[in-house]
């Protein structure tokens, strides 16, 4: 059975206003469709049913654009009050989450995963928190992730520069649902800098995956993924 999947979908994309104008950056637009319902298809098109979306600025257009816009799939929505960082809002769409384990990812991100296979890899190493990643050639926009000959992280990076290559996340996660009990958390908290470090050595795995990884958080950004995930938006 697919697991619940849950998206962010609430930052406030200073860095793409200029495309949106102010509107929820993942609902820019890929061929004429919002950047989160080409994400949602993709998934759906490997059986997932289930959505938990965490809102938070305009979350009224998310609502707006979803509705009635996938048909046979579940969407519910957690809604942030205030902003309560990439873990906060996580770790409340989670309560909602129905399956054991869950999908989480960053709803500006897409990378051509096989989430069957997250999800079997996940279990078979008994993993408390298991992070798709892949290579990047350069790496100076992103934090990199250092693991062990078990696919076991260990360590993660500040940004450098002058790395040839080296391993970065994709923003897609898979959890088991009663993750967060394992570390004490304020109500806000990043994912990446408050939370991961405290699982290294925990049950945290690395799932590596040889595609690449889009985000659409800048403009530059934002044109590639208009031009190369066209065929993903039909």
């Amino acid at each position: 059975m697919f697991s619940d999947v849950v998206i962010l979908c609430g930052g406030l994309g200073k860095r793409l206003k200029g495309v949106t104008g102010g509107a929820q950056k993942v609902l820019a637009k890929i061929d004429g469709k919002p950047f989160i319902s080409v994400l949602i298809d993709y998934i759906a098109s490997q059986g997932g049913k289930r959505f938990i979306l965490c809102t938070g600025h305009d979350a009224q257009g998310v609502v707006k654009s979803l509705k009635g816009a996938h048909p046979g799939l579940t969407i519910v929505f957690s809604k942030e009050d205030e902003p309560l960082g990439t873990g906060g809002a996580i770790k409340k769409g989670a309560r909602l989450v129905k399956s054991k384990q869950f999908i989480a990812m960053n709803g500006d991100c897409f990378c051509m995963i096989d989430y069957k296979q997250l999800l079997a890899y996940h279990l078979k190493q008994q993993a408390k928190a298991t992070l798709a990643v892949t290579k990047l050639d350069d790496t100076h926009d992103y934090g990199t992730i250092e693991i062990d000959t078990k696919k076991r992280i260990t360590a993660f990076k500040e940004k450098q520069s002058g790395l040839e290559s080296a391993l970065v996340n994709t923003g897609t996660y898979c959890f088991n649902k009663d993750v967060f009990s394992w570390v004490e958390t304020e109500e806000k908290f990043s994912l990446e800098y408050d939370f991961f470090p405290y699982l290294v050595e925990q049950g945290f795995y690395a799932f590596e995956v040889e595609n690449k990884f889009i985000d659409i958080g800048t403009p530059e950004r934002y044109a590639w993924a208009k031009e190369h995930l066209k065929g993903l938006s039909r």
